[in-house]
């Protein structure tokens, strides 16, 4: 085994297993999404609409809350 066959499984290991395309509560109750649509979609699914807050810290997606 080389280390581009381990590396995946220690992530796995130690709890790095989080998917990039989830929502993501931040403290503040704004909630981050790696797109746009990721987000609409996310507060479609909750029946309420998406309000932009901006963009996500370190360009990491789009900040936002269902209203």
């Amino acid at each position: 085994m080389n280390w581009r066959t381990l590396l995946p499984l220690a992530l796995l290991a130690t709890g790095c297993s989080s998917p990039p395309n989830e929502v993501v509560p931040f403290r503040n109750g704004a909630l981050r999404a790696p797109t746009y649509t990721q987000a609409a979609d996310y507060c479609s699914a909750k029946g309420a609409t998406p309000r932009w807050l901006g963009r996500a810290p370190a360009e990491s997606g789009v900040l936002f809350q269902c209203n």
